[in-house]
């Protein structure tokens, strides 16, 4: 059988099994990594509930432990878990569920829907509001500024990061979020200034909706790459509206590529006013 679990029930430590329905949440197989990595002691408790398991037998569903082992009907000791958003990968990871509060449900039907209205409501972070708790558990600055300016314009993290010219892992997130330090994060490229003087350009120039898409700022850093930030800034502060209306209509399939060459043109006409 499956390994035993500690659990306080009843204000008494039992060893128990879990048996698993097919309907439980799958466990988060690609952080299996990340479990020797947590700090029990910043984890905040959390309530864990489960279930008698003979309704299940009743009505013909198959328990199986954390092996994978078909439960014989009538063990003793076997709970199911009712999985929510903060314990679902927990009930395996703890070395003692604490807070146990134990449910007989009449029918299936009735655990299914005690699971479904608890869950309908839930969600896990948002990339943004991830990059915002790595923010604050790392003190980083690149992460903080990120953050703050995605915030402020409730803009998509990537196009965040964009605008400061930057580019963070997933991975980096992580590892900052559980308070790891991480030692390659980017600096930002630009000041909170110069992001801000971009955003407001586009915004003007491209519209608040387009603003927060990643493709005009994808186009300005490639511009800048080839010119600089002062010249391509100037340059979208000065393209006239007719000129972003075409390439709007052209329906271009690189949308990215031909906001380049639309830039690239325009500055080489600048320069050319600027000799003559």
């Amino acid at each position: 059988m499956g390994k035993l679990i500690k659990a306080v029930i009843n204000g008494k430590v039992q060893n128990i099994i879990l048996g698993y329905t097919p309907y439980n949440m799958e466990r988060p197989k690609d952080k299996a990594g990340l479990i020797d990595a947590i700090d029990r002691m910043s984890q905040l408790k959390v309530k864990f509930h489960l279930s008698v398991p003979q309704t299940f037998w009743n009505e013909g569903i198959t328990l199986v432990d954390s092996e994978g082992e078909v439960i014989p009907t009538d063990t003793p000791n076997v709970y199911v878990p009712c999985d929510t958003a903060d314990t679902y990968y927990r009930f395996e990871t703890e070395e003692m569920l604490e807070d146990v509060e134990i449910h007989n449900f009449s029918t299936v039907q009735e655990y299914g829907k005690a699971i479904g209205t608890t869950m309908v409501y839930s969600r896990k972070l948002n990339n943004v509001e991830a990059l915002g708790i790595a923010a604050i558990a790392s003190k980083n600055l690149t992460y903080k500024e990120i953050h703050a300016l995605a915030k402020r314009h409730e803009i998509p993290m990537n196009t965040a990061m964009a605008f400061f010219g930057v580019r963070l892992k997933q991975a980096h997130t992580t590892k900052l979020a559980l308070g790891m330090d991480v030692e390659d994060v980017p600096t930002l490229k630009r000041t909170v200034e110069q992001a801000e003087a971009l955003i407001d350009a586009v915004e003007v120039v491209f519209g608040k909706k387009d603003m927060s898409k990643r493709y005009a700022i994808n186009a300005i850093n490639a511009t800048i790459n080839k010119y600089d930030y002062e010249t391509v800034l100037t340059a979208i502060e000065q393209i006239p509206a007719s000129h972003i209306s075409l390439y709007k209509m052209s329906e271009c399939h690189e949308k990215e590529s031909c906001l380049v060459a639309e830039l690239v043109s325009f500055i080489e006409e600048l320069h050319r006013r600027q000799a003559a």
